[in-house]
């Protein structure tokens, strides 16, 4: 597999369909949110300890509560919005390299056709890898009263085998849910072909997941640079006048941040997308179409 090539069309994916763009800003934001959970429990406890100080300082708890509730909400609409994202960006790259038809209708409603296919498959991948991470806190939590050398020992030996374990779980997800798109089949089937997929090749799935992951952090590290220069004229503008630089200076770092996220989720679901169908000869195994035919949706 030439991962040049896969990043190259990928980049051209993401660049060309920018229909595309708006499921991928809820993976890319999923993504994000997803990377790891460490910093919500860290939050809890800092809400739960000053949580008595908000008063103290006039500040109604029903207000907090609402916020709370406010910000949970928004967070299960992102979850939602990239489950089904999830389905629309493979249906659409997926047409779009076997030279059909589709817009943006034709993704939104394969994705919701096959919204409950995903969701069963990304939670199942999440479960295996919160009860991995539970039975190795369950043993090396124990070791720290017993020793703290043999407590850090787990530790150290504990961290590859919770890398590993992620990094199947992810590659088994991606494979799967291809299949449930691609393939129309039940969640529970895709698994097992994501599996089977992944397991026939290991090599091949690693690389297109370090493709993926590096050639995003290539694009971040351009894009940071490139924003650290533009940031220098509204830094100047901002000496004569503070709200003249500070305001259109956030307002155009926030837009670039929300059109680079939806191409690189486009991009990130590209790699995937084009390396299933390589390790699966899935072109070859369509049948020949118009490609003005509309690309068809599964119910």
């Amino acid at each position: 597999m030439d991962y040049m090539e896969l990043i190259k069309r990928s980049v051209s994916n993401a660049w060309k369909y920018k229909f595309l763009w708006l499921f991928g800003f809820f993976v890319s934001v999923a993504d994000g949110f997803g990377g790891g959970h460490w910093w919500t429990d860290k939050l809890d406890r800092k809400c739960s300890i000053r949580f008595d100080e908000f008063g103290a300082l006039g500040i109604d708890h029903a207000l907090l509560i609402f916020l709370a509730l406010a910000a949970f909400s928004l967070w299960v609409l992102f979850w939602i919005m990239s489950v089904l994202s999830e389905g629309s960006l493979i249906h659409g790259i997926s047409r779009k390299e076997l030279k059909l038809k589709v817009n943006f209708s034709d993704c939104w409603s394969a994705g919701v056709a096959r919204f409950f296919r995903l969701f069963g498959i990304m939670l199942l991948a999440t479960l295996a890898v919160i009860f991995a991470i539970i039975c190795m806190a369950l043993v090396i939590v124990p070791s720290y009263f017993a020793s703290v050398p043999l407590g850090i020992v787990l530790t150290i030996l504990a961290l590859p085998i919770i890398f590993v374990i992620i990094i199947v779980a992810v590659s088994v997800e991606g494979w799967a849910i291809r299949f449930a798109v691609l393939n129309d089949q039940s969640w529970l089937d895709a698994i097992g072909k994501g599996w089977l997929l992944f397991k026939d090749n290991v090599w091949k799935t690693l690389g297109v997941a370090f493709s993926s992951f590096f050639a995003q952090l290539v694009m971040w590290c351009i894009l940071i640079i490139g924003m650290l220069i533009l940031a220098v004229p509204f830094v100047l503008m901002g000496i004569a006048s503070l709200w003249l630089g500070l305001l259109p200076g956030i307002m155009l770092a926030i837009l670039i941040i929300i059109l680079s996220s939806a191409f690189f989720g486009t991009f990130a679901s590209s790699v995937w997308t084009l390396g299933f169908m390589q390790l699966t000869g899935y072109a070859e195994k369509q049948p020949a179409a118009d490609a003005d035919t509309p690309a068809p949706v599964a119910e």
